[in-house]
C-alpha cells in the first residue's frame, strides 16, 4: 500500500544508507577501541617522568621499577577501564628524598589524579575521533565504489555469483580455514608454553605491615608479592610513615579551620571574597587549609602571588594541578614568582585556565586587576639570574601601565610576587590594593593617601609554611599564612589573615577595614 509508512520499496531504498551507517560505526568502534588499547602518553606524576597507558582491569597499577613492587588500587571507573602508570625517571638525588617526594604527594594525590583523568580523557577522545575519520573513510570509499559499478554491472556481478554459487561456497569455506589457521599461528602458540613464572599475585598494604595503621585509602592499596616486595619492606614502611604523618598534621589543620570557623568573617549581602595565597613552594598539604578558609568565608576568587614552586622544574607541575583540583569551583588569578621562572608553571597555570597577569589590566567577578610575573629567575638554593628586566624597571613599567587607566577604570588590585615590583605604583597613587609576597613574613597592611586616594600595599606570609625556598614536608617549618580580602563594588574593604602554626593550631586573625 502507497500510504504505508514502511514499506518494501522504502526499506530498498533506505538500506544502502542503513548498511553505510552500519559500516561506520563498526570500524568506528573497533579502530577507536584497538587505538585507545594501545595509546600511552609520557607526562609528568608528581616527582617523576612516567607513561601513562589505559587497560581494562578495573585497577591503576603503578610500576614502580626492578626495586620497589608494584602498586594497584581499584579505580571505579566504568567499564573496567583501569590504568597502568610506568614511573621512570626523577631529578631526585637520591632515594631517601626520592621517598618523601613521593609519600608527601601521595598524601594530597588529587591534583595528580585529575591530571591522569584528564590524559586518560584525552587518550579517549583523540582515538574516537581517529576511529571515527577511519569509519567515514571506510563508507565513503564503499559508497564510491557502490557508484562506480553502478546498477547495470552489479546486476551483472549478481547473476555471475549466483550461476556459480556453489563454487564461491568452496572458495569462501577455504579463505575461513585460511584465516582460522593465521589467527591460531599468531595467538596460540603462546597460550600453549608453560609460564616460566607463576603470575603476579597480590596482597593488601595492610598485611604486609600489620604494625602500622591506614586510612581508607591506604587499604584499598595492593602489593606485587615478590623479592622487591620483601627486599623493600623498609623502604615502604618509611613511605607509609611519611605519608601518615603528613595526612594527620594537615587533616587536623583542615579539621581545626571548621572548629575556628565562627571567627572568620564570611562574605556578607553584595560583597566578595578573594582568598590570596603565595609561597607555597610545592607544600600541596596546605591546599586543604586554605580552601577550607576560601569555603568557610564563602570566597569566589583565588588570588595566587607566586612561588608555588621551588626551582620552577617540570616536575614542579603538581603544585599546580593540586591548586587546580582544591580551588576548581573558584576563578584563579595568578603570578609567578621568582622561583616559579622557566616556563613550566606559567604554563601549567594556563593549562588549568587560571588567569596568569601579564601587564594588562582584566575584570574578574568585578575586580580590576592589574600585574605580572616576577622577572627575576632563582634556583632552589641558587643565586637570582637577572630576567628581561629587573624588579625596579617592572615596577615603573606596571606604574606606567596603571597610571594610565581612566578614573573610572583605576585598578582595584595590583599583584606582584616581590614587594618592590609595586613602590612606584603605590607612590604615585595608582591602584587602591597592592599585594605580594616573596618575603615569606606579614608586612602590612599598611595605609597612605596619595592625591587625596587611599593606597594600601600588603604583603602575605608564606602559605606553604616554607624556610628558604623548600616547604614539602609533612610539617611546616614557619607558619603558613592565607589572608582573606572583602571587596564591595570591586573595591577592598578589608583583610583577615588565618595562620596555621608549627603546633597545629590554626590563629584566625582580626578583620582590618582598608579604606577605599
Amino acid at each position: 500500500m502507497s500510504g504505508q509508512l514502511v514499506s518494501r520499496s522504502r526499506l530498498r531504498k533506505a538500506a544502502p544508507w542503513g548498511g553505510l551507517v552500519l559500516l561506520w560505526l563498526i570500524v568506528s568502534v573497533s579502530i577507536g577501541l584497538l587505538g585507545f588499547a594501545n595509546d600511552s602518553e609520557r607526562v609528568t606524576i608528581g616527582a617523576h617522568a612516567a607513561n601513562v597507558s589505559p587497560t581494562f582491569d578495573g585497577h591503576a597499577t603503578l610500576d614502580l621499577g626492578a626495586v620497589l613492587p608494584r602498586l594497584r588500587l581499584q579505580t571505579d571507573m566504568p567499564a573496567g577501564l583501569g590504568i597502568n602508570i610506568d614511573i621512570q625517571e626523577t631529578d631526585a638525588n637520591n632515594l631517601t628524598e626520592l621517598l618523601n617526594r613521593d609519600a608527601l604527594i601521595a598524601s594530597q594525590p588529587d591534583g595528580e589524579i585529575a591530571r591522569i583523568r584528564e590524559v586518560i580523557r584525552e587518550m579517549a577522545v583523540d582515538n574516537a575521533v581517529a576511529g571515527a575519520g577511519s569509519g567515514l573513510l571506510a563508507a565513503v570509499v564503499v559508497a564510491t565504489t557502490w557508484a562506480m559499478v553502478g546498477p547495470r554491472r552489479r546486476r551483472e556481478l549478481w547473476v555471475a555469483l549466483h550461476h556459480s554459487e556453489r563454487r564461491v561456497q568452496h572458495r569462501a569455506i577455504v579463505v575461513l580455514v585460511a584465516m582460522l589457521i593465521t589467527i591460531a599461528s599468531i595467538f596460540g602458540p603462546g597460550r600453549m608454553r608453560v609460564p616460566e613464572t607463576a603470575p603476579t599475585e597480590w596482597q593488601p598494604l595492610s598485611k604486609l605491615l600489620p604494625e602500622l595503621s591506614f586510612d581508607e585509602r591506604l587499604k584499598t592499596v595492593e602489593v606485587a608479592s615478590g623479592f622487591s616486595t620483601t627486599g623493600g619492606i623498609g623502604v615502604i614502611k618509611t613511605a607509609v610513615e611519611t605519608y601518615e604523618r603528613s595526612t594527620d598534621f594537615y587533616g587536623q589543620l583542615r579539621e581545626r579551620v571548621t572548629r575556628v570557623g565562627g571567627r572568620i568573617r564570611q562574605a556578607g549581602e553584595g560583597e566578595t571574597v578573594a582568598l590570596l595565597v603565595s609561597d607555597r613552594h610545592d607544600n600541596i598539604g596546605m591546599d586543604p587549609f586554605a580552601a577550607e578558609v576560601g569555603k568557610v568565608a564563602g570566597a569566589k576568587v583565588l588570588i595566587d602571588a607566586g612561588d608555588d614552586s621551588s626551582s620552577g622544574q617540570a616536575w614542579e607541575v603538581f603544585s599546580i594541578n593540586s591548586l587546580a583540583q582544591h580551588f576548581r569551583d573558584l576563578k584563579v588569578v595568578a603570578v609567578a614568582g621568582n622561583h616559579d621562572a622557566g616556563g613550566h608553571i606559567e604554563d601549567a597555570m594556563r593549562k588549568n585556565k587560571f588567569t596568569v597577569l601579564d601587564s594588562k589590566p582584566v575584570d574578574v567577578e568585578g575586580i580590576r586587576f592589574l600585574g605580572d610575573s616576577d622577572p627575576t629567575r632563582t634556583g632552589l638554593g641558587s643565586a637570582d639570574t637577572p630576567g628581561d628586566e629587573t624588579t625596579a624597571e617592572q615596577s615603573k613599567r606596571l606604574a606606567d601601565i596603571a597610571c594610565e587607566q581612566a578614573e573610572n577604570k583605576r585598578i582595584s588590585t595590583f599583584v606582584v610576587h616581590d614587594p618592590a615590583s609595586f613602590q612606584d605604583t603605590a607612590n604615585r597613587g595608582c591602584a587602591s590594593l597592592l599585594l605580594s609576597g616573596h618575603l615569606h613574613r606579614q608586612v602590612g597592611p599598611e595605609t597612605k593617601t596619595v592625591d587625596s586616594r587611599p593606597v594600601t600595599t600588603f604583603t602575605n606570609g608564606t602559605t606553604g609554611g616554607a624556610a628558604y625556598a623548600f616547604a614539602l614536608g609533612y610539617t611546616l617549618r614557619r607558619p603558613g599564612e592565607v589572608t582573606l580580602i572583602t571587596y564591595r563594588d570591586g573595591q577592598p574593604m578589608g583583610l583577615q589573615t588565618v595562620t596555621a602554626e608549627l603546633t597545629g593550631e590554626v590563629k584566625v586573625g582580626v578583620f582590618r577595614p582598608i579604606a577605599s
